[in-house]
């Protein structure tokens, strides 16, 4: 399977994310692939789902993943959004925490031991319940409960499906997770003035992209970004068709559709 190159990766990638420099109200997207981000407010760098797989490694891919584990480096904060393979990653989590030691990486609840049992460091691992609010370095994250395939949870444990609003620099972005609607979404979206919203697109147990635009109709982001697509045969969806039906059916609406590994500032 011939893969997608990246635009950027490696250490040419980490120099580029090192010496940006995101001005107030401002912040700096990389897309790494399928659910992956680094994303930069001010000083403060936050790696959201790290996956890597070299070319002949499984699962075998249709995009090159541009940041190896040891290559996440500088970061202050680690999202995870739940335990799967291409979101907490045996073989990703544990290095790029090595990578960046000083990071805060949070995750559901249910996923530690296997965070634990994987390598990581269990001193940089903060359990999130879902509802539940973590601040570090000017940014501040509220985990959200997520539907992926349902809506779990246990009170051992709380939501082992989360999403996070990330507040900082003036900026507040949305990653919604893997997720499906369920009662209660939209109260708890709602809350949040929306600058960015990255939406899966892909559909099988995520948002299909019709639904995607049905989010922004509702909630109106300042920016849309369609992910979760382009890595794995089966789920794949062309986001042109997310963009087209969006300014068929929400006049306004910004989009825009990133390629792996290119830097796009928000607020300039």
């Amino acid at each position: 399977m011939t893969r997608t190159p990246a635009v950027k990766k490696g250490q040419e990638l980490q120099a580029e994310i090192a010496a940006t420099k995101v001005a107030e109200n401002q912040a700096a997207f990389w897309w790494l692939g399928q659910a992956s981000f680094c994303f930069k407010l001010g000083e403060t760098v936050i790696y959201f789902d790290p996956f890597y797989r070299a070319e002949d490694e499984e699962p075998k891919s249709m995009q090159e993943m541009p940041l190896c584990p040891e290559e996440h480096t500088g970061a202050s904060l680690i999202l995870i959004s739940h335990d799967h393979l291409d979101h907490l990653d045996e073989k990703t989590l544990p290095g790029a925490a090595q990578a960046s030691p000083e990071a805060t990486i949070l995750l559901p609840s249910v996923g530690v031991k296997h965070a634990i049992e994987s390598g990581t460091n269990p001193e940089q691992l903060h359990p999130m319940r879902g509802d539940d609010v973590f601040e570090r370095d000017g940014v501040r994250l509220t985990a959200l409960p997520a539907a992926h395939q349902r809506l779990d949870y246990d009170e051992e444990h709380g939501y082992h499906y989360l999403g996070y609003m990330i507040q900082g620099n003036g900026v507040t972005i949305y990653h919604t997770g893997d997720i499906q609607p369920y009662p209660g979404w939209y109260e708890r979206v709602s809350f949040f003035p929306i600058d960015v919203a990255l939406l899966p697109i892909s559909a099988r147990d995520n948002l299909h992209y019709t639904q995607a635009v049905y989010f922004c109709a509702l909630h109106r982001p300042q920016l849309a970004i369609p992910i979760h697509y382009g890595m794995f045969p089966g789920f794949h969806e062309d986001p042109e068709k997310f963009t087209a039906l969006l300014a068929l059916n929400v006049p306004g609406q910004r989009a825009k559709v990133l390629k792996v590994g290119e830097l796009y500032v928000y607020g300039t």
